[in-house]
């Protein structure tokens, strides 16, 4: 039970990392075409990066003590 609960925790933050990071991806895309030259759109954005940053961590350090615990 406790193997399986890591499993979800590591498979669900790398599923929100991916959402985040790609509404994120399309936001500024989408923005900076609407934008004038040299403008940067990604600092309003720079929360939902660091959330998908910190997500895909929490994924990999979920999935490192996974198989840390199989062993």
């Amino acid at each position: 039970m406790r193997l399986r609960k890591y499993l979800n925790l590591s498979d669900l933050s790398l599923a929100a990392a991916a959402v985040v990071g790609s509404y994120v991806l399309a936001n500024v895309y989408i923005i900076k075409r609407t934008l004038p030259a040299n403008t940067c759109p990604v600092q309003s954005y720079d929360k939902w990066l660091y959330l998908a940053i910190a997500l895909a961590i929490v994924s990999f350090l979920t999935d490192m003590f996974d198989k840390r615990s199989r062993v």
